[in-house]
This record gives structure tokens, C-alpha cells and sequence, in this order.
């Protein structure tokens, strides 16, 4: 596993949670968005208007996405049990953000893997919202 090289540390455990529920309300379509950072911490999902989620695709319109330097990448499910790359997932990674969460059914803490743009797994920290420290799961 790599160490994310953008300066990003790690990702809070409240937004795995959401990313995930958001998994399971597109099902069986795949859900698609961008993430934002906060002191290197992945904080946010930014939902981009006119974003086409399908059973065996995503689409987001990069026109419709915001000017912010804080996005640092994407996060999208799979309907099935693997979240690894698929070859069309390296291409979108080459050409959108340092880093790129895939997760994948059952859709929970334990289903998501973290990839830099070269589709190389990342190692990222778990962080608690509201305690703003490690947590180790």
C-alpha cells in the first residue's frame, strides 16, 4: 500500500458511513461523486449536478463541477462485491483528482479501498468527526 503523496492523511469515519448509504440507496445503480479535504482529511462528498448515475456506469459532468481547490478526488460504488478498478475506473483516475474511493456491496466500513490516480492502493487513516482523532478499526 502507498502513502498518499497530495498530503492527504486520512478520511473521517462519518463520511465513509454516508458514502455507503448513499451506495445502498442508488443500488443496483452505481453512485458517483467528488470529495473534498480539510487539513488533509477527507471531510466531505460534493454532490455535482446533472451526474448520471447507471447499473454498470457513472457520468459526471465535469462543466457542472465547482471551482474549489479542496476536491481532491472521487468516490463511486459498485453493485457487486469488488472495489477494485475496473480498466474505464483507471482511465476516469488518470484524469480527476489524487484519489479515488471504490466501495462495493455489502456497502460498509469494511467495503471501500482507496486508490491514488494510477489505481495504486492508498493507505489512509480512519478519523472520528467528532473526536478528530485516530481511530483504529
Amino acid at each position: 500500500m502507498m502513502k498518499n503523496k497530495k498530503g492527504i492523511k486520512g478520511i473521517y469515519i462519518e463520511l465513509i458511513d454516508a458514502f455507503n448509504e448513499a451506495a445502498r440507496s442508488t443500488y443496483p445503480d452505481e453512485f458517483l461523486c467528488m470529495l473534498r479535504q480539510d487539513d488533509g482529511i477527507i471531510s466531505e462528498m460534493i454532490l455535482v449536478p446533472g451526474t448520471v448515475y447507471g447499473d454498470s456506469h457513472s457520468f459526471m459532468n465535469d462543466w457542472m463541477a465547482p471551482v474549489d481547490f479542496s476536491l481532491i478526488g472521487t468516490v463511486h460504488s459498485h453493485p457487486g462485491y469488488s472495489n477494485q478498478p475496473s480498466e474505464q475506473d483507471l482511465s476516469y483516475f488518470s484524469n480527476r483528482g489524487g484519489v479515488h474511493i471504490i466501495t462495493c456491496l455489502p456497502y460498509d466500513r469494511n467495503s471501500w479501498k482507496a486508490y491514488n490516480s494510477k489505481g495504486e492502493l492508498l493507505e489512509l487513516e480512519i478519523f472520528s468527526d467528532e473526536r478528530d482523532d485516530f481511530l483504529d478499526l
